[in-house]
């Protein structure tokens, strides 16, 4: 008879899925002893993680199982890997995704901001105009996948607002919206006009 398959999940970082991984693994696992009895059995080998490995992905192992019975077979050993959460980047398959804070003049005006990717700083050039939640793509620059691409990153924009500004800044931003035609409520004067005219609910 063929040995039992087992399965162990796996957490790896992802540093350790861009560049491949060796883990320990510490089983225990049901074996026979000479007089036929089933006891558990402290089993610990080293396991190689392929770098580009993702969320789910399951990992066979042969014949590190359990063991045959008159001769059969080793079981397998099925890796489960899982992803431990990271301070920047939130996978999805091979791609990545990690939040880009801007300041409002950067998005407004564009500029060449320093990204971090899992295999160094690039530069990244931000468009002028640019929105929040728009996302600026990294090309291969996400997880590595098994037949020699990338994934991508992508940088989703998030424009913050100073909480402090100094006497010149404020003087800057008074006069910016005296001067500025901009409304980005624009989108709410039919609404408004429909209030005005009687036309809302009561």
């Amino acid at each position: 008879m063929p040995g039992q398959d087992y399965e162990v999940a796996v957490p790896i970082t992802l540093e350790q899925a861009y560049s491949g991984t060796e883990v320990n693994l510490d089983l225990n696992v049901p074996a026979y002893d000479a007089r036929g009895h089933l006891r558990r059995v402290p089993q610990t080998f080293k396991a190689r993680i392929p770098k580009g490995a993702t969320e789910g992905q399951r990992l066979r192992i042969a014949g590190k199982g359990g063991q045959g019975i008159n001769g059969g077979r080793a079981g397998d050993l099925y890796l489960n890997i899982s992803l431990r959460p990271h301070a920047l980047y939130r996978a999805n398959g091979h791609d990545l995704y990690l939040d880009l804070p801007l300041a409002p003049w950067e998005a407004v005006l564009g500029a060449s901001v320093e990204v971090p990717t899992l295999g160094g700083a690039v530069r990244l050039k931000v468009p002028p105009g640019t929105a929040a939640g728009q996302r600026l793509r990294l090309p291969k620059r996400g997880l590595p996948r098994p037949r020699g691409t990338e994934g991508d990153l992508y940088a989703i924009v998030q424009i913050v607002v100073p909480a402090t500004v100094a006497d010149q800044e404020s003087a800057l931003f008074k006069q910016l919206a005296a001067t500025s035609k901009f409304n980005p409520r624009s989108h709410f004067s039919p609404v408004q006009s429909a209030v005005d005219s009687g036309g809302g609910e009561p």
